[in-house]
């Protein structure tokens, strides 16, 4: 009996952090699951339970259709990387702008917010705000992707706090994931701050 490639890379890496399914039967819940899910490939359901696994606030199952976009996502971002010259939308998303373009509006725009963001630990919930709304946060929004950081690395504490038998891989690679990034665009943002590029 072969093993769903559902159930390997999206399925088994979850179930050490959610416990309930969203309806009364699990069994039916993955069978669905194992259905709407069966059409991706093994790269983007695993990075799909990746970004599920950050984005959870509840021991809850997210639903079918939450998973099915999270893989489509992942996707249209992995066709994207495989060819950078194609502008794949992201689907249900807008198109987000290039890291090395909202770190430059970052850079000309409040130096000093990139400089802190990059210092206290929220440098990627910046840019990621920047790639989105293509403009820098004001007001309470600041505390808004201030927020955002806080509750990724409580999730991240959480999940090493309750890692269990056969999930330390996991967990790892997830870490690793994300502190790689920080300290990615954290570098690249000070490197620009000290050396700012300028228009022709």
């Amino acid at each position: 009996m072969t093993v769903s490639p559902v159930y390997t890379h999206f399925i088994k890496p979850l179930e050490g952090l959610f416990k309930r399914p969203p309806g009364s039967s699990e069994k039916e819940y993955l069978n669905l699951l194992k259905t709407k899910l069966s059409g991706f490939d093994p790269v983007d359901l695993r990075e799909a339970a990746d970004d599920i696994a950050m984005k959870a606030e509840s021991q809850t199952w997210p639903l079918p259709g939450f998973c099915v976009k999270a893989c489509e996502a992942a996707k249209a971002k992995r066709l994207a990387a495989e060819k950078p010259q194609t502008n794949i939308p992201v689907p249900g998303e807008p198109l987000r702008m290039p890291e090395d373009a909202a770190l430059r509006i970052i850079a000309a725009e409040d130096a000093a917010m990139g400089l802190a963001a990059c210092d206290g630990s929220w440098i990627v919930s910046l840019l990621e705000f920047v790639q989105e709304n293509k403009r820098m946060p004001v007001g309470r929004e600041v505390d808004d992707v201030r927020a955002t950081a806080s509750r990724v690395s409580v999730r991240i504490e959480e999940q090493i706090a309750h890692a269990g038998n056969g999930t330390n891989t996991f967990i790892d690679t997830m870490l690793s994931g994300v502190m790689g990034k920080r300290k990615r665009i954290a570098e690249a943002m000070k490197a620009m701050l000290r050396d700012p590029v300028t228009s022709n």
